[in-house]
């Protein structure tokens, strides 16, 4: 198997977290669910297009699942919270909990892009592929409205996630109007987010720790008590937190299904 990661060089920087590409992903497991992440995401297949779509993924609010039974070859890119909708000319919450064919919504280009990919010859190259075709329909693409993007750091910048009506005081917009901007740009109205944001930080702070102190993750990540802290883990990993440590895989965001 190889793996690859490529931070995008500006202007795609603003709107892209990472590039990524895996190469013949396979697991002993027949199947990883993979957790939310509050982010939008576009994946190319490598392998035989039957086999997997071309897809682009609005932000989920639940485990999808991936085969990893067989080999699996893929390229993708992971959008930062508001940065995907420029690139797909709707809005992200139409998007939300979907995987759309990516023919779909860039009709030929999308057959473009694939054939481009498989021509490249290694992984630094696929990147580079994929990184100018985006560059390429960015354009003059606006970027996240300055109140989306200033409540997405706020949301994101703290264990204490701050009252949603604060952070919607700050922008001088109306609560109707903030909400309906944010799950256009994002891809989830803001309470989700931060719920979603606030489940992450859990994850990250489990880390590969074998020996977690619940109590003091939950609190520490922000949650009122143990009992929320588990009843939104099982909502977005489909698992409690101690089967997510002993189902997790070397990448935190997968964990083994079916066991």
């Amino acid at each position: 198997m190889a793996h690859a990661h490529r931070a995008p060089c500006p202007p795609l920087a603003k709107f892209v977290d990472f590039l990524w590409l895996s190469e013949d992903y396979i697991q002993p497991h027949a199947s990883e669910r993979i957790l939310p992440t509050g982010r939008m995401d576009l994946v190319v297949s490598l392998n035989d297009s039957r086999r997997m779509s071309d897809v682009v993924s609005g932000v989920q609010s639940a485990p999808t699942v991936l085969d990893t039974s067989r080999p699996l070859s893929v390229v993708g890119v992971r959008f930062r919270p508001g940065g995907g909708f420029p690139f797909f000319k709707m809005p992200a919450g139409e998007l939300q909990d979907l995987s759309v064919p990516l023919d779909a919504i860039w009709g030929r280009d999308a057959q473009l892009l694939r054939e481009q990919l498989l021509e490249a010859g290694d992984a630094p190259l696929r990147l580079g592929v994929l990184e100018r075709f985006l560059i390429g329909r960015l354009g003059g693409a606006a970027e996240p409205h300055p109140a989306v993007a200033h409540s997405v750091r706020r949301f994101e910048g703290s264990a204490n996630v701050p009252r949603i009506a604060t952070v919607v005081d700050q922008t001088g917009l109306g609560a109707r109007r903030f909400i309906a901007l944010f799950r256009d740009q994002v891809g989830v109205p803001p309470k989700l987010f931060c719920r979603i944001s606030r489940f992450r930080r859990a994850i990250d702070a489990i880390g590969r720790a074998g020996d977690v102190d619940w109590a003091d993750t939950a609190l520490g990540c922000g949650y009122f008590d143990q009992a929320h802290f588990i009843h939104d883990f099982r909502a977005f990993a489909g698992i409690n937190p101690s089967a997510y440590v002993r189902h997790r895989t070397a990448n935190p965001n997968h964990v083994r299904a079916g066991d």
